[in-house]
């Protein structure tokens, strides 16, 4: 009688694995998308995977919610934001990813080119990912050339 419970708990434990794991994969694709949709300035395609309630915390101080990013974005003004060393810690109907940045954006005739340290946050609601929070913790901007 053990035995058919035990094997019962470890196929339920490696489904679980592999559901978490495919979350997981899913969320780091999705993280560079919506940040593909930034640099292509697609505000229609990427506005509803962030939250109604997203807050953006950005390395210099500034917060500002959806509305107010949108509308940065509109500006075209992101050449690149490529993300690197992506971890995604799943809790439930929460995700907490965190990694690096790198950016580069228009600034009248130069480029500004610098990266980050993010913890972004993203709630499963409605059977669909979200992203709550951007909070930025680190940055570092290249000298100018």
């Amino acid at each position: 009688m053990k035995k058919p419970l035990l094997i019962l708990f470890v196929v339920l434990f490696q489904v679980g694995l592999l559901y978490g794991q495919a979350d997981s994969s899913y969320l780091i694709s999705l993280n560079q998308q919506i940040d593909n949709g930034v640099v292509k300035n697609d505000t229609n395609g990427i506005k509803n995977l962030y939250a109604a309630d997203f807050v953006f915390s950005h390395g210099s101080g500034k917060v500002e919610g959806r509305e107010s990013w949108l509308r940065s974005v509109a500006k075209g003004s992101f050449i690149l934001r490529q993300h690197d060393s992506v971890t995604v810690e799943l809790h439930a109907a929460t995700a907490i990813v965190r990694g690096k940045l790198s950016v580069q954006k228009k600034n009248g005739d130069k480029v500004d080119r610098y990266f980050l340290r993010y913890v972004r946050v993203y709630a499963k609601r409605e059977k669909q990912w979200q992203m709550i929070s951007h909070f930025t913790f680190y940055e570092y901007h290249e000298p100018a050339q």
